[in-house]
């Protein structure tokens, strides 16, 4: 018998409208046995998960693999495509990073007598490109002493 999982226990008990003591019921199994395999507590025996999608599938319920279609109404989970970025979104993003760090250069040095120069110096040590993606990529926080 195909493996199945705690989502579409809940989700198939749903679709039945049955409390876990009606899938307990229905299974020939205590409520406890079903309670703890849908918090996640514990994974009944093999003898078990079987009898409780037997019950399930007696009623009705059609289990879906990944790829599978529903020869009726029913219910299928569906993860949200993942975002990729484009190469517009990483330029801008890279853009916004180089903005922000010249910014926060001139803040820092401001009330200072650092030359425009050495301002200048220090904002192209922040914002040029091999800089601005170690920062994308969580590398490269640490602060310039102040001769750099």
């Amino acid at each position: 018998m195909k493996q199945f999982s705690i989502a579409q226990c809940r989700a198939a008990r749903g679709l039945m409208d049955w409390s876990q003591a009606e899938l307990a019921s229905h299974s020939n199994l205590s409520e406890s046995t079903i309670r703890d395999f849908e918090k996640q507590r514990r994974i009944p025996g093999p003898n078990n998960l079987a009898a409780i999608r037997a019950a399930l599938e007696a009623a009705g319920v059609q289990f879906l693999d990944n790829g599978d279609v529903a020869t009726g109404p029913g219910v299928v989970l569906r993860l949200p495509p993942r975002h990729v970025a484009t190469q517009g979104e990483l330029q801008a993003s890279a853009d916004d990073a180089r903005f922000q760090a010249a910014r926060a250069v001139d803040d820092a040095l401001s009330g200072t007598d650092a030359t425009d120069e050495e301002k200048a110096a220090r904002r192209g040590a922040l914002t040029d490109e091999p800089a601005v993606i170690g920062r994308a990529r969580g590398k490269g926080r640490g602060k310039l002493s102040p001769d750099k």
